[in-house]
């Protein structure tokens, strides 16, 4: 018996070990996200519109130039650069704090990051990227922002658990002291080189949320994407969303067996003294 708890618990300690840090992490990243957006939303008026007027025009240009490089540019040696700094303008606008574009609120899934430019090491080992090449996320008509994030980092969750989103679920851009609903109408698997479903189209607004898959595999590529909608009409306000239930599951499961490891290592003298007491004696 001893020998089976001992297996038991040497198998829960590492998985506890993750959720932990993983939590941690999350928790870190969602303060960031607010951060941000707190102090960008106390900007002057004057200047956050002026960084969506930038970016609209920034859009306008990509959206008539046919998006000729998508993910990555080719930097010096050759190499793809997927940082987006071999384009100035691009990583000038909707520079805000710490040079954060914006953040990613999925409430459904607990997710809340903070977006910077590009989708190199810097940006992923923090967040999440903005896929160079497509629309910059401000919305608006023939649009078609990229959102990219990790799945599987072992201290991280990030976009792990974005195969739960189904169509007819929100999530939300906060960008320049505004925020864009959008509500999911595809979920599609593609290859790495394939960008056809990444593409701006005519007269739409779209967001896509982009990550590897099939989980630890990760040779294909999972992208959810949403139309933009209204708020609160067609999608509630943040606050009003469904939330994710993940944590209060771990916690009782963590609870419900931290208690049966407890009472399994209790010799079973101990349990008929406490039955005795309890006034269970015959």
């Amino acid at each position: 018996m001893i020998v089976a708890l001992a297996c038991i618990i040497g198998g829960l300690l590492p998985l506890a070990g993750i959720l932990i840090v993983q939590g941690v992490n999350s928790t870190s990243q969602g303060r960031q996200a607010t951060t941000v957006e707190r102090q960008v939303q106390a900007w002057p008026a004057v200047d956050q519109k002026s960084m969506i007027e930038q970016a609209q025009a920034y859009n306008r240009r990509l959206a008539e130039g046919g998006q000729s490089h998508i993910g990555a540019t080719e930097s010096g040696n050759g190499e793809a650069d997927y940082t987006g700094k071999a384009d100035p303008e691009y990583t000038s606008l909707l520079a805000g704090v710490q040079g954060v574009m914006g953040t990613i609120r999925i409430p459904k899934i607990g997710v809340a990051l903070p977006i910077r430019h590009g989708s190199g090491n810097d940006a992923l080992n923090n967040g999440a990227g903005h896929l160079y090449g497509t629309s910059l996320p401000v919305g608006g008509k023939s649009t078609h922002a990229v959102i990219t994030a990790h799945r599987g980092v072992p201290d991280k969750e990030l976009f792990t658990r974005l195969d739960e989103l189904k169509k007819g679920d929100v999530f939300y851009l906060n960008v320049a002291g505004g925020t864009l609903a959008y509500k999911v109408t595809r979920v599609q698997e593609t290859n790495p080189s394939d960008t056809s479903l990444v593409r701006i189209e005519q007269g739409k607004d779209l967001a896509t949320l982009l990550t590897c898959t099939p989980y630890g595999v990760n040779t294909r590529r999972l992208l959810v994407t949403g139309k933009r909608v209204s708020m609160p009409d067609d999608a509630p306000n943040i606050e009003d969303a469904p939330q994710d239930r993940k944590p209060l599951l771990v916690g009782a499961g963590t609870s419900l067996t931290v208690m049966f490891v407890g009472c399994s290592l209790i010799p079973p003298e101990k349990h008929v003294q406490g039955l005795h007491m309890k006034g269970f004696a015959h």
